[in-house]
């Protein structure tokens, strides 16, 4: 599948950027002008890796397929017979779903890791981000310059000693993955494991210090990540915490989850656990000293966990989310509807669902899964739903991102956007708005919002608001071809909103 875009607007469009972005002004501005973007999970997608043969869940699957286009990664032609064969007892339709042939290593179904992120350059266009992967997850304990130990060890057939597997067909999986969707792939010269990277499509990006320790073993020193990331990414803020676990993979997605560029959801576990007060430090000593792209304190949400299988974490924050839907695990325990229902407090307009997979009811999975898994929980308190799928997103986006922070000047509020059409196709101004309403009405009012300097950037300014009145909005915005989108994207169902004062 490849997207084709004309030349001659490519050309036109990177003049404008070059020669207007720069020099654009904003007084007391909140937006920043990046010549790369690496797109955030909650960004348009058209659909979803998946590994074949399986260790997800058919009724995960099956979700996947009805909402977006499945795209299965499989070794072999044979196992796209197969592969068919099941998704047509199940009920997928197969005009949503797409093969990719490559070869698959022990870490194959860990897509979110060995997966390449989507980064769009200064005139829009869309390539993949891959990072180096030759080495088996690696795993250590909470300071973040311990010893690395490796998930996939053998011995060394001459000496006897343990050597660590390397990962390299599933290191390559990108190059297919990329050829297949006719998109360049960029080769990135420092690790950079997906489980472990939050990115807020603003050039802001969160990890555990884990990955400073994975990047130092291969020789890329922390000044080299960060010069890197900047120059490969566009990520100007690099924010890193403590690891979590006390022996583990310490991916930041089962410890918590960006929702959007203004909020963290952290997982709290119950307070007899020994972990409690690791997760407590993080949170008021770290987490709460960080600030987003616009320079604001994030907003943590705590998303309450408990046991399962002994000491284990339900690993709730371990979600996908994907255009309109969040795909939760669940863990067979009681904690499990609670964790739905924070979830929907916390996304409204998006439609929550969650999964159980228990390994002995599954139809069709891997061998080696039910070998490994011979205890029955396909879910992992360090390795869930987020860490075996990964989105393909839209490379012909219609983008919007809002400043959370409206800037009052007397009774007036300036809100700005940053707005992006990738298909250059062109906005239709007068569906280009703001909606708002006071805290309390049901009617949508609507305002045409201004663009600054052809950069992209936009502005509103909403007056005469009286004060102590919480106003509640959101901007959609249409093309000449008939995309539509919203911000926040469930809007009216989800919106944003401030106090006046």
């Amino acid at each position: 599948m490849i997207y084709p875009k004309l030349q001659i607007a490519l050309i036109l469009l990177a003049f404008i950027l070059n020669s207007c972005g720069k020099s654009v002004v904003i007084e007391q501005s909140n937006i920043k002008h990046l010549n790369k973007r690496v797109a955030a999970e909650w960004e348009p997608a058209i659909g979803t890796i998946v590994v074949w043969p399986l260790d997800l869940p058919h009724k995960l699957i099956i979700e996947l397929a009805n909402d977006a286009k499945l795209y299965t990664m499989v070794p072999n032609q044979e196992e796209i017979a197969v592969a068919k064969e099941w998704y047509t007892k199940w009920g997928i339709d197969s005009n949503n779903v797409e093969f990719i042939v490559s070869t698959q290593g022990l870490d194959s179904w860990w897509a979110r890791d060995w997966g390449a992120f989507a980064v769009f350059d200064s005139v829009g266009i869309l390539s993949m981000a891959d990072g180096q992967y030759q080495y088996s997850t690696p795993i250590t304990t909470m300071g973040c310059n311990d010893s690395l130990q490796f998930l996939f060890t053998e011995k060394d057939s001459i000496t006897g000693e343990e050597k660590i597997i390397m990962m390299t067909d599933d290191d390559d999986t990108p190059i297919d993955i990329a050829k297949y969707m006719g998109l360049e792939r960029i080769n990135l010269p420092f690790s950079y494991t997906g489980g472990n990277v939050f990115m807020d499509g603003k050039g802001t990006a969160l990890s555990t210090c884990i990955i400073k320790n994975e990047n130092n073993y291969i020789g890329c020193n922390v000044e080299k990540l960060l010069t890197d990331a900047e120059s490969y990414l566009g990520i100007e803020n690099y924010n890193f915490i403590s690891n979590f676990e006390n022996r583990g993979i310490q991916h930041i997605d089962c410890l918590l989850k960006m929702l959007d560029n203004n909020r963290l959801f952290v997982m709290q576990p119950p307070v007899d656990h020994e972990l409690y007060q690791v997760y407590e430090d993080i949170v008021n000593n770290e987490l709460s000293a960080l600030r987003n792209a616009n320079g604001e304190a994030y907003e943590i949400i705590r998303l309450n966990t408990e046991r399962y299988a002994g000491e284990r974490l339900a690993a709730y924050s371990n979600s996908l989310i994907l255009n309109k839907n969040v795909y939760v695990p669940l863990f067979g325990i009681a904690q499990d509807s609670i964790a739905l229902a924070q979830w929907q407090t916390v996304m409204p307009g998006y439609t929550i669902k969650g999964f159980v997979y228990n390994v002995h009811e599954e139809p069709m999975l891997h061998k080696r899964v039910r070998e490994r898994r011979a205890d029955g929980f396909g879910w992992k308190d360090g390795d869930a739903l987020h860490c075996r799928t990964r989105a393909i997103w839209d490379p012909e986006m219609l983008y919007i991102s809002m400043t959370k922070k409206a800037i009052k000047t007397e009774n007036n509020y300036l809100l700005e956007a940053n707005i992006i059409d990738y298909s250059n196709s062109g906005f239709l101004r007068d569906k280009l708005q703001l909606m708002w309403r006071e805290k309390g009405t049901e009617a949508w009012n609507s305002k045409q919002i201004e663009e600054v300097d052809k950069s992209n950037f936009y502005k509103v300014n909403l007056l005469d608001l009286k004060a102590n009145k919480t106003i509640e909005y959101y901007i959609t915005a249409t093309t000449t071809t008939g995309k539509i989108q919203n911000n926040p994207m469930t809007a009216p169902e989800g919106f944003y909103s401030f106090t006046t004062n």
